[in-house]
């Protein structure tokens, strides 16, 4: 391979790991978006053989837009990671009323991205870097099978009861980048509420990725609502709007 060619590979399989990965993650709380101002804070336990590591997780909506006649919102999440940043909160502008595959695909067709390491200035995504991510997405075969449970109430952290309705929910995602295949199976019991302004209330599940049909990692994952409101969402990002850009190799030589 050339070597002109190597940190373009490099970014592309950064990026693309990226898209299934985080994808995946924010896809779990977007069956319907709330209204500008909601927000909502998140406990997540992972397990591991030998191994438990528990995190905290927000969403806000901090904002609307119309654009060419349809209606957006900007949806943060972190902290979280992106194609070599860490711990950062990313700020997408999304479909206010996706289709169903936008929601479990969420970068598919978002119009904007731009993400904020704690102590940097942040960024947004160039016009090319987002149309080679809607193009990894476009990659991603997502298949989910959804079974009813009968209702059962969940608990926040925070001791709080909410009756809920609850799913099975089984989902494969496949994807191929440069010949490095991916197969990434969840499956578990999710509790959904109106009462929690993403739906969900929690969620216990296994995740199972194969990599090249030979590397697999399973993990054990519980989700469970914190605390969360309606109304009051601020935005983590310190400037706003973002003007900073980064192409695809900005993103690697950050």
């Amino acid at each position: 391979m050339p070597k002109t060619l190597r940190p373009i590979l490099l970014t592309a399989l950064m990026l693309g790991a990226c898209v299934l990965a985080s994808g995946q993650d924010l896809s779990t709380f977007l069956s319907r978006p709330p209204a500008p101002g909601a927000w909502a804070s998140y406990r997540i336990e992972t397990r591991w053989p030998g191994g438990l590591k528990t995190e905290r997780f927000n969403l806000a909506v901090t904002g609307s837009e119309t654009r060419d006649g349809a209606d957006y919102i900007w949806l943060e999440a972190g902290p979280t990671d992106f194609a070599g940043f860490k711990d950062g909160t990313m700020r997408l502008l999304l479909k206010a009323k996706p289709a169903q595959d936008e929601a479990l695909n969420p970068f598919l067709e978002a119009l904007e991205l731009e993400f904020q390491e704690p102590n940097r200035d942040p960024f947004k995504l160039t016009t090319g870097a987002l149309e080679f991510m809607h193009g990894q997405a476009r990659k991603i075969k997502i298949r989910q099978q959804k079974e009813e449970l009968p209702p059962e109430d969940a608990t926040t952290t925070k001791g709080r009861v909410i009756p809920c309705t609850r799913l099975r929910l089984s989902t494969t995602t496949e994807s191929s980048l440069f010949g490095r295949k991916v197969k990434v199976t969840e499956s578990g019991v999710y509790w959904f509420s109106d009462q929690s302004p993403f739906q969900l209330v929690k969620a216990e599940f296994e995740r199972v990725q194969v990599q090249s049909g030979k590397d697999e990692r399973r993990r054990s994952i519980t989700v469970t609502l914190r605390e969360s409101g309606t109304e009051g969402a601020k935005s983590a990002f310190t400037t706003l709007p973002v003007t900073r850009e980064k192409g695809l190799l900005g993103i690697l030589f950050h």
